[in-house]
Order: C-alpha cells, then sequence, then structure tokens
C-alpha cells in the first residue's frame, strides 16, 4: 500500500502541462505522528521534485497542514520533512481553517 506522500510524488511525475501554476499538498493529517525512516524517505523524494517544479516553472507550492499540539504537526516538522524547499526558502506552510481541523 502507497503512502499519502507516494501518492502525491507519483500524481506530481505525471503532471505534462507547461501551463501549470500552483501546487498545493494536502497531505494526511496525522503525518507527523507516522514519521519513520522509510516515510523520510518518501517527503525527501516530495522535496527533491518540488525544487524541480519551483526550477522549472516557478512555482511556490504551498503545504496545508492541521495544527496540532506543539511540535507535532507537519508546520513544525517541514524544516526536516522538506530540508531543501524550507533551506531556499519555496515552501509557503498554511494552516488549514479551523472548520478543516477534523479532516480535509
Amino acid at each position: 500500500m502507497r503512502s499519502t506522500v507516494q501518492w502525491i510524488t507519483v500524481a506530481l511525475q505525471t503532471v505534462e502541462s507547461q501551463n501549470l501554476q500552483s501546487i498545493t499538498i494536502c497531505p494526511d493529517r496525522n503525518v507527523p505522528e507516522m514519521v519513520g525512516e522509510a516515510t523520510r524517505r518518501e517527503w525527501r523524494d516530495l522535496d527533491r521534485l518540488l525544487v524541480r517544479f519551483w526550477a522549472s516553472h516557478s512555482i511556490r507550492p504551498q503545504v496545508m497542514y492541521v495544527a496540532g499540539r506543539r511540535g507535532q504537526d507537519l508546520g513544525s516538522n517541514a524544516p526536516s520533512l522538506l530540508p531543501e524547499l524550507t533551506r531556499r526558502g519555496l515552501i509557503d506552510l498554511v494552516e488549514a481553517p479551523s472548520y478543516d481541523r477534523n479532516g480535509w
């Protein structure tokens, strides 16, 4: 079974449009609790792919997250999960509106 991150990466790899203007990713809300080494590799693959999209299409990806306890949400974990995007300042982390906190 593929993880949410793998599905996102595979889906983005199929993009052929030269007119792509934005990428917004809404990963599984429980991602930070499930981060093991295999999942970290998947996030690094996604990180590299999103950097390539930025380089080829000037797209600054948005990643939506549900706020959790301090240090236990994607917003807090993004620097370690998406290190290259974070290092380059190429990512917009967007907290999901409060009405979405029970799911996307």
